[in-house]
């Protein structure tokens, strides 16, 4: 079990050096967490991802009290633990703070899927949740609405939110949330309507 639980630790963290790395947020801002049987893996609250050690994944239960690691779990784990608790094929969660995605959630009642890949991926657009104030059970209930059974949606004045069936398939997915809201906003530019010629 120790090994086990050490190398889904890893996991975590390094998801999460490899989410600031990529730029989809900033410091300490957004999570990543990772199914752990019964248990949720996620990031501790006010640590830097480049500075982020292994123990600093806190081991938590559905009611988010902390089992093991060093530090406090991420302020959204009510959010992750909502969403494990109605998708059973989702075992990996990354939320951004992406800035075209946050954008888009800001600005958007949902983001419009431009591109045939990302149609592929998303369908014909992402949803913004409901707005509730973050940290909350009734931010979580928002965002297992809006994200239903799909793979992402945004998070209304927040951010962005990517499953998976791992760590590494959850920041891919958020990767492309934020190159779809990117490309949203580019397409802009171009034209009122921002869509495409036929």
């Amino acid at each position: 079990m120790n090994e086990r639980l050490a190398e889904a630790r890893e996991a975590v963290r390094s998801t999460a050096a490899a989410m600031a790395a990529a730029g989809l947020v900033t410091g300490s801002s957004g999570n990543v967490s990772l199914r752990f049987g019964e248990r949720v893996l996620i990031t501790a609250s006010g640590v830097p991802y480049a500075e982020l050690e292994a123990d600093q994944v806190i081991e938590i239960d559905k009611d988010g009290a902390r089992l093991s690691g060093t530090g406090e779990p991420s302020s959204e784990w009510r959010m992750h633990v909502a969403i494990y608790a109605q998708r059973g094929d989702v075992h990996a969660i990354v939320h951004t703070h992406s800035p075209a995605a946050t954008a888009a959630a800001i600005a958007l009642p949902a983001l419009p899927i431009l591109h045939d890949e990302g149609k592929i991926l998303f369908g014909e657009a992402l949803p913004v949740s409901t707005h509730r104030p973050p940290g909350t059970w009734e931010l979580a209930s928002a965002v297992v609405d809006a994200l239903d059974d799909g793979r992402g949606c945004l998070i209304a004045k927040h951010g962005a939110i990517a499953v998976g069936a791992t760590p590494a398939e959850a920041l891919e997915t958020a990767i492309k949330i934020e190159e779809a809201a990117r490309l949203y906003l580019l397409s802009r530019q171009f034209g009122p309507s921002g869509t495409p010629r036929n």
